[in-house]
C-alpha cells in the first residue's frame, strides 16, 4: 500500500479483508484461474469512495461495502479487457487456467456477481441503477476500443471516447456515490462527479501516452478541488492527485 493511502489506510484494510473472503471457492482460489493478483493491489477506485465520504459525513458500514462493490466492478472489468478470445493455451497440454480465456471469464462473471451480492448484504441496492448504467457504459467503451483496434477508429477523438466510457465514469461515480452515500447534497455530489470525472480523464490519457492532454484534465481535478471547503480530508484528497500527476510526468505508471 502506498503511503499516499496512509489517511484511510485502515479503512482500505478493512476493504481488501472483506473482499478476499470471496476469493476462495470450493475450487479454490480465484487466483488459480485467472491473473487477478496482478490487480488486486490497486486501490484506485476504493480509495475514491473513502475520500469522498471522508469529506462529506465519514467512513461507514455501508461506504466499506460501496467500496468494494467498485473495487468487484474494476477487477471484473479488468480480467475481461485482457481475454484474448483465440488463446487456447489453457487447452493445451501444461497450459495454466489463466492463461486461457474461459476461465477468466468466468471469474469476471463470478466479480459481478459479488457486485450484487455487496450491494444487497450492505444495505445499498438504492444504487443499483446508477451503478448497472457504470457497467454499461465501461462495456460500451470496451466494444469501441475492439471496433477500433487496427481499424480506422483508431484516433485521438475515439481514443478519448474510451477513456470517457472505461475510465472516467467509473472514477465519476466513485467519488459522486462515495459522497452521497456518506450524505452530501446534490452539489456536492455533482462537484464530486466532475472532479472524478476530470481524475479519470488524465489517468486514462496518461497510461495511453498522451500526457499532454492529461495534464489539463489534472488541471481540472484541482480546480474542482479547490472549490470544497477547505478540510484535512481534502488536502489529503489533493495529496493522491499530486502524487498520480507527478507519476505521470517521471515515469508513466499509474497506481490504478
Amino acid at each position: 500500500m502506498h503511503d499516499v493511502y496512509c489517511p484511510i489506510k485502515w479503512d482500505l484494510m478493512r476493504v481488501r479483508e472483506s473482499m478476499s473472503r470471496h476469493y476462495r471457492i470450493k475450487a479454490g482460489s480465484l487466483k488459480d484461474f485467472s491473473h487477478l493478483e496482478k490487480y488486486t493491489g490497486t486501490d484506485l477506485c476504493p480509495a475514491l469512495v473513502l475520500y469522498a465520504a471522508k469529506m462529506h459525513g465519514g467512513v461507514t458500514g455501508r461506504v466499506i461495502s460501496l467500496a468494494q462493490v467498485f473495487q468487484f466492478i474494476y477487477l471484473a472489468v479488468m480480467l475481461h479487457r485482457e481475454i484474448n478470445e483465440d488463446d487456447q493455451l489453457a487447452d493445451s497440454e501444461g497450459g495454466l487456467p489463466g492463461d486461457g480465456c474461459q476461465y477468466p471469464v468466468l471469474v469476471g462473471d463470478y466479480l459481478y456477481g459479488r457486485f450484487f451480492t455487496t450491494l444487497c448484504e450492505g444495505d445499498i441496492v438504492e444504487y443499483l441503477g446508477p451503478l448497472s448504467e457504470i457497467i454499461c457504459m465501461i462495456n460500451e467503451g470496451g466494444v469501441i476500443r475492439l471496433k477500433s483496434q487496427g481499424g480506422d477508429m483508431a484516433s485521438t477523438v475515439s481514443r478519448r471516447e474510451i477513456i470517457r466510457l472505461e475510465m472516467a465514469e467509473l472514477m465519476a461515480g466513485c467519488c459522486k456515490l462515495g459522497g452521497q452515500v456518506a450524505g452530501a447534497d446534490r452539489e456536492s455530489q455533482e462537484q464530486l462527479y466532475g472532479f472524478g470525472f476530470s481524475l479519470g480523464m488524465a489517468v486514462g490519457l496518461a497510461k495511453a501516452d498522451m500526457c499532454d492532454r492529461a495534464d489539463a484534465f489534472f488541471k481540472e481535478a484541482f480546480s474542482i478541488l479547490e472549490s470544497f471547503k477547505t478540510s484535512k480530508d481534502r488536502e489529503d484528497l489533493r495529496d493522491l492527485v499530486v502524487y498520480l500527476s507527478g507519476v505521470t510526468k517521471e515515469s508513466r505508471r499509474m497506481v490504478c
